[in-house]
């Protein structure tokens, strides 16, 4: 069976020293899951490479740049708050040393960073949902953390 592709997405998961993340809060504008906890991230403009649009967005919502985006997972996944739309999800991942006070909320009504026993409580929209907690149970995590 083929699914349709609906929306092509980036998103990047920022962990702190402390193994905090950087999370944002979806302010109540938005169709796509407002009021709902969500990475930083959004759609692909025509053409482009997820990891380009990693970068772009990343900037465009935070005011952060950091210099290598790796590749935490990439597939299907529901997209936003509207039943039935499937988007193609490619999610990166970095360390940063970027505090709250580095960070400018470029969208939605918060962005900062997040311990990660408070992330397990936050709601997150559909995707976020099955995304965030998978990070935080992951190898790559847990090296990030060591490291820090």
């Amino acid at each position: 069976m083929v699914t349709r592709v609906d929306v092509r997405i980036a998103g990047v998961i920022l962990v702190d020293p402390r193994g905090r993340l950087l999370l944002q809060l979806r302010d109540g504008n938005t169709e796509v899951d407002p009021h709902r906890w969500s990475l930083p991230g959004g759609h692909l403009d025509p053409g482009e490479e997820p990891l380009v649009a990693a970068h772009r967005e990343l900037y465009e919502e935070t005011g952060l740049k950091v210099d290598e985006l790796r590749l935490f997972w990439r597939g299907l996944a529901p997209a936003g708050g509207f039943p039935g739309v499937v988007g193609e999800f490619s999610i990166f991942y970095a360390p940063t040393s970027a505090t709250d006070a580095d960070v400018v909320c470029g969208e939605g009504a918060a962005m900062r960073f997040v311990d990660r026993d408070d992330v397990l409580t936050l709601e997150f929209g559909r995707a976020n949902a099955e995304i965030v907690p998978r990070f935080l149970g992951s190898a790559e995590y847990r090296q990030l953390v060591r490291a820090g």
